[in-house]
């Protein structure tokens, strides 16, 4: 009787066992969502600096001419300016802005650890207006400066984050003619009067700048 007592009590805690096992369990867990914004190819670029030129009054000998070249086409470049024409009694003023090249850069490419494509426009015989750069007076009368860009390389290395940058360089013509009214500040001063730097990536997305 104890032995039959003994495996109803077994068979009802095995009953039990199965009844909790195949009730159905439940839980939760948290789901997210994550997104993200990249900027669209971009492109800007500094000026040019040709510098400040001490040039005496003079009416004959011809043109100077300043010659801007980079050691590298990215923003690491250093630049170096050299004169060439008439260079009597010409040399870079102290106390300004060295000559520096133009930076430009890239933003947003999506060609990353690539080569993009860049070019330049409307970058001869640009003429120049006055101006108070370099804490530099207007002259009196402007001297016919003009000057020639260009790009420093061909394209420009893109890195893993979609970014480059890249140079333009140029040559500046000092007139023959300075006469002691023509001291003072210049500068292309319309973008109807400056060049245009164009990058493409693979993609057919384009990008310019003018300076």
């Amino acid at each position: 009787m104890k032995i039959k007592f003994l495996l109803l009590v077994m068979l009802s805690a095995f009953i039990v066992l199965a009844d909790q096992a195949n009730a159905n369990d439940t839980n939760s867990a948290p789901v997210g969502a994550i997104a993200g914004l990249s900027p669209v190819l971009s492109l800007t670029c500094t000026e040019v600096n040709f510098g400040v030129w001490r040039v005496p009054v003079r009416s004959s000998g011809g043109a100077t001419t300043v010659t801007l070249t980079v050691s590298a086409n990215n923003a690491s470049g250093s630049t170096t300016a050299t004169t060439g024409g008439n260079t009597i009694n010409v040399a870079l003023a102290s106390g300004y802005e060295a000559p520096t090249a133009a930076t430009c850069t890239v933003t947003g490419s999506n060609n990353a650890s690539k080569t993009i494509q860049t070019a330049i426009a409307d970058n001869t015989g640009l003429i120049f207006g006055s101006s108070t750069h370099n804490n530099l007076t207007r002259p009196v009368a402007t001297a016919a400066l003009t000057a020639n860009l260009a790009l420093a390389g061909a394209g420009v290395v893109i890195n893993s984050a979609g970014s480059g940058t890249f140079r333009v360089v140029g040559v500046l013509s000092i007139p023959e003619t300075i006469v002691e009214n023509n001291y003072g500040g210049y500068a292309t001063s319309t973008a109807e009067n400056a060049a245009t730097v164009t990058v493409t990536d693979t993609a057919d997305a384009t990008n310019s700048s003018f300076f």
